[in-house]
């Protein structure tokens, strides 16, 4: 089998580098994926996938073969903005291949995992490896500002339910066994405004705000020093509605990331929430609800509280990808936990989904200035992922 899929990379290792490096020039910023959607769709009709669709959220979903779902890949199709274009020592969106390396935004993040993704199930089918049932290869948007909310849509609207989940984010290959989740937390304080002239009459919401930073920042300390595994908490934002400069707020807000740990629930996070503003007149809290629009046009609410998730070593899909790992890189797998969030809070935090993450490209490299992604990790992530579609549909 490593001789047949060595040959099939081989045979398409051109075809996987030039669509990856043309993915990678096409900008799709989040709720923005049109253009990169269509990429992927086209490639998919190309390669002869069963079965493809575009949903109203934007996603991207293509099968091969037929039966119970035994596998499905995830990777988002959107990427951050680039702010600081003048600085990059190849331009963000060129796509060019230097040194081994594929540069540009998205690259590593995950544009990358994505093509290798489509290709791998392609090869797993060329190869003869597909045994019995079906496998999905899924191409999902927004992910970047709305972790996992595509991705439940697609779950929710189609009854997807497979035997096994990789997310393609970059992990050098690595294959990571669970994160923490992570929830947006608004703190708001409603105030008095007034002239700024005259602040005696007014009722400063920022000034309210002050011992509930001390308490924020009191809890942080707390969660800390926490054994094993265990959650955080940062204050990321803080803004107010105000009239002008010269008036004082009529109200405040922070804005807290709480990463959460295994077993902390919307329960448990809004007990903490409570005790936090206990006592504080004027003060209140609650998760965001963020609206958005799809690149389709369709409207949604994301409610940002993403739960912790992890599988355990000896599970089937663990073992089958450390095994097709062995196969293609002559070595054994590393695992470990990631610290980011991904499109897992949704299949194994939301629907208990067996998932994985495993992709090409260093974690390092997201978001980051003159992101890359090896053109090796690329090649070798089709491989691998085609002999874990064989070894799950066996």
């Amino acid at each position: 089998m490593n001789n047949i899929i060595a040959d099939i990379l081989k045979e398409y290792k051109d075809e996987i580098i030039a669509f990856a490096s043309e993915v990678v020039k096409t900008r799709s910023l989040t709720c923005q994926e049109g253009e990169v959607a269509s990429l992927i769709a086209g490639k998919m009709e190309e390669l002869g996938y069963d079965e493809i669709t575009i949903d109203d959220m934007g996603n991207v979903l293509g099968r091969i073969g037929s039966g119970d779902a035994k596998l499905m890949f995830d990777s988002h199709m959107d990427t951050v903005v680039v702010n600081d274009e003048q600085l990059w020592s190849v331009p963000p969106f060129s796509g060019e291949i230097k040194d081994g390396k594929l540069y540009g935004r998205g690259a590593s993040d995950m544009k990358c995992g994505l093509v290798a993704s489509v290709f791998g199930a392609f090869a797993a089918k060329k190869a003869g490896l597909l045994g019995d049932g079906a496998i999905y290869v899924s191409a999902s948007s927004m992910e970047e500002d709305y972790d996992g909310d595509a991705v439940k849509y697609l779950l929710n609207k189609t009854g997807l339910r497979p035997g096994g989940v990789v997310i393609c984010e970059p992990t050098s290959l690595r294959i990571a066994t669970g994160h923490r989740g992570r929830a947006l937390i608004e703190v708001k304080a409603e105030g008095r405004g007034c002239h700024a002239s005259t602040p005696e009459l007014g009722k400063n919401p920022v000034y309210m705000l002050r011992p509930v930073i001390d308490c924020v920042e009191k809890l942080a300390e707390e969660l800390s020093k926490r054994t094993g595994e265990h959650g955080s908490v940062a204050l990321t934002n803080i803004y107010c509605t105000t009239a002008s400069n010269n008036s004082v707020p009529q109200d405040a807000t922070i804005i807290l990331d709480r990463r959460l740990a295994l077993g902390e629930s919307e329960e448990i996070i809004g007990k903490e929430m409570d005790k936090l503003v206990e006592g504080f007149d004027g003060v209140s809290w609650s998760f965001c609800d963020i609206p958005g629009v799809s690149w389709k046009n369709t409207p949604f609410v994301f409610h940002s509280f993403l739960p912790a998730w992890e599988i355990s070593p000896e599970h089937e899909l663990v073992r089958n990808a450390s095994e097709a790992y062995r196969e293609v890189l002559g070595k054994d797998a590393e695992l470990f936990k990631m610290g980011c969030s991904t499109n897992g809070v949704t299949t194994a935090g939301v629907f208990n989904l067996p998932t994985i993450v495993c992709g090409p490209g260093d974690l390092a490299q997201a978001h980051s200035r003159d992101e890359f992604c090896s053109v090796d990790d690329l090649v070798n992530a089709v491989g691998i992922y085609a002999r874990l579609c064989g070894l799950m549909t066996r």
